[in-house]
């Protein structure tokens, strides 16, 4: 008997002339190693042929345990960094970090029968690098100790979980008790009487999109999204409306969003927001006069501009805590729609932020820097003199007030 494809074959041996002649039922040819092996003796040659056959079963099995073993490197998450290390890299602090955690667990998790999947924090970890560094995928390894394309599916994962749960985070003052407090808000800090929110645009750079890329390109010749953002005194954003390309004017971004039917609804709001002159006046939008006369009006424009600074500071801390926004940390490689969630996610981190008092490490001179370009990229509005009698009628009163004030 011999081994032949891994089976036992009977040899078959006949004498034909004195000659002993060997074949195989399968093949009429013998090799000399069968034919030497068919002169031993027949215990010798049963123990040779179970060697053979025990050692191709061993090796088989170490081919496939090799296959199976896989080596990791240690994964390294935001545990593994100081208090003062998070907030470099992470731009938050590690209890902030932690409840990110928590939010994002169901979104996040993974089958606990599979051993090799990417716990919840590697992942958030390699997400808020990428936020708060701007640079591209393949430099983020060396934090969590994982692959690029990892990394990409990670960025993609915590971004997506942010944006489900940009509604807690992300509320406009509808209700009564909110309003006051919003307006008291404003009030305490700027004098400003009635403002629910102050307004503004900003752009965020993108590589060109294979569709409609003309559109897309600003008044600075590059590619961007005109994102439209409201926030509160404190820096917090209430309103985020990111569907529109670079080339898009404030005033018509404001007109299809949801904003007008929140303030003319039936009841109307009572309050009103602040914008620039990139906006038409409106009785629940106050802008600037565009020529004022008297004292009464340039100390209204004073206290507008100092008032609706907010939102420009808003844009300078969340641009300087998350350099992905900002065009310093590199053209984002993406499309509109993904760009427009990164910067949802980074308003959800943003609130966040706020709520865990993460405001000590705001570089004044790096946040004039940004609201500086952020106004380069404007375009201005067009003058348009024919206003609604009632929101010049509303304007008017209230530079009365403040001037009485």
């Amino acid at each position: 008997m011999y081994i032949r494809n891994g089976h036992l074959s009977k040899w078959v041996v006949r004498q034909e002339s004195g000659t002993t002649i060997l074949k195989t039922a399968k093949s009429p040819s013998v090799s000399p190693f069968k034919t030497l092996l068919c002169n031993l003796p027949v215990k010798l040659r049963l123990l040779i042929i179970f060697l053979l056959h025990s050692g191709m079963e061993y090796v088989l099995g170490q081919r496939i345990r090799r296959q199976r073993e896989r080596v990791y490197r240690p994964r390294h998450t935001y545990l593994s960094l100081s208090e003062e290390e998070c907030r470099r890299k992470l731009r938050l602090t590690r209890q902030a970090v932690t409840d990110i955690c928590h939010l994002l667990a169901d979104e996040l998790g993974t089958d606990a029968r599979c051993p090799y999947a990417l716990p919840v924090a590697v992942k958030i970890t390699a997400a808020l690098h990428f936020y708060a560094s701007g640079s591209f995928q393949h430099p983020l390894s060396c934090i969590g100790r994982i692959s690029q394309s990892a990394v990409s599916s990670a960025i993609h994962a915590v971004t997506s979980g942010l944006v489900q749960h940009a509604g807690e985070y992300i509320k406009f003052p509808v209700t009564p008790d909110s309003q006051e407090r919003t307006k008291q808000e404003f009030w305490t800090k700027y004098g400003f009487p009635g403002v629910l929110g102050a307004i503004d645009c900003t752009l965020v750079q993108l590589r060109a999109p294979s569709l409609n890329a003309l559109t897309y390109i600003n008044r600075k010749g590059t590619h961007s999204i005109n994102i439209q953002v409201i926030s509160d005194a404190n820096c917090r954003i209430n309103h985020v409306f990111a569907n529109y390309p670079g080339s898009s004017h404030d005033s018509f971004i404001l007109a299809n969003s949801t904003i007008p039917a929140i303030f003319e609804g039936n009841p109307p709001l009572d309050g009103w927001l602040l914008g620039d002159n990139g906006y038409p006046l409106k009785t629940w939008l106050m802008t600037p006069f565009l020529m004022p006369a008297t004292v009464r009006k340039m100390a209204f424009n004073r206290k507008h501009t100092q008032t609706r600074s907010v939102i420009e500071r808003t844009f300078g801390i969340l641009k300087m805590r998350f350099r992905c926004l900002d065009r310093s940390g590199g053209t984002l490689q993406y499309g509109p729609q993904k760009v427009a969630a990164f910067f949802v996610a980074c308003c959800v981190l943003q609130n966040i932020a706020m709520n865990h008092g993460c405001v000590d490490d705001i570089n004044e001179d790096r946040i004039e820097d940004l609201m500086r370009r952020d106004a380069e990229l404007h375009v201005p509005m067009p003058l348009r003199p024919n206003a609604p009698a009632a929101a010049r009628e509303r304007r008017a009163h209230l530079s009365e007030e403040l001037h009485r004030i």
